[in-house]
């Protein structure tokens, strides 16, 4: 079973933060998730809408200027990064797990998986864009038919993996509560991958490897690493 490191080491560093990114490299995870929003017509590494919570300043994202944006602290005195920055850290080292957490950032997350294809080092397969809005997953699609996307669930639907089948989607990524062995068995017997957020108690992680997940995101891979061992 794979372990993404969820918003980096987010347990040992500050989340979606280059510390956070560079600490999941040296502990060797399979891959990283990260989020993504629009600022100034940047892709930038963040969770929420505002900035308030995970740094020193206030206000929403999609409103801040690029000088603004510079003089944040997003927990390891930087600012958070931006995609292209994480992308040439990893530099196709392991798998990066993109959630898009707006939905007007589409085109511009086109051109920054295009240019990681030609300068980083990265193959198609090493990246997988992921979305609870479905339709930003079917856009990305259209743009770049090769790329791997993966919708979100919270809750496990009636038709099992028939949405992410239906929609040409490579992996389903689904909520830690909601997966049994119904929905990994129907993802699997519909060639998808099955990926489960997030994973916070060793009793989970154990029961996910039993039924079959193939990757699990958790907040600290070594700890994860030492309960399957």
């Amino acid at each position: 079973m794979q372990l993404f490191a969820h918003r980096g080491i987010s347990d040992l560093a500050p989340e979606n933060t280059m510390a956070a990114f560079e600490l999941a490299l040296a502990h060797h995870c399979d891959g990283i998730e990260l989020d993504v929003r629009l600022m100034s017509g940047q892709v930038v590494v963040i969770h929420d809408a505002s900035v308030d919570r995970t740094t020193n300043g206030t206000g929403l994202v999609a409103e801040l200027t690029s000088k603004a944006w510079a003089q944040l602290d997003a927990g390891d005195g930087h600012p958070p990064p931006s995609l292209r920055q994480v992308l040439g850290l990893v530099a196709g080292r392991c798998e990066v797990n993109i959630e898009l957490k707006s939905n007007d950032l589409v085109p511009q997350v086109v051109q920054d998986i295009t240019w990681a294809l030609k300068q980083c080092h990265f193959k198609v397969s090493q990246l997988c864009v992921s979305a609870f809005d479905h339709r930003l997953l079917v856009q990305i699609k259209a743009l770049l038919p090769n790329i791997s996307i993966a919708p979100l669930i919270a809750s496990c639907p009636v038709a099992l993996a028939q949405l992410a089948s239906e929609m040409g989607a490579q992996a389903l990524h689904s909520h830690v509560e909601t997966t049994d062995q119904a929905l990994v068995d129907d993802a699997h017997a519909k060639g998808l991958i099955i990926r489960v957020y997030t994973v916070k108690q060793a009793a989970d992680l154990l029961r996910l490897k039993q039924i079959g997940v193939d990757a699990v995101f958790v907040n600290d891979v070594v700890w994860a690493r030492s309960v399957l061992n």
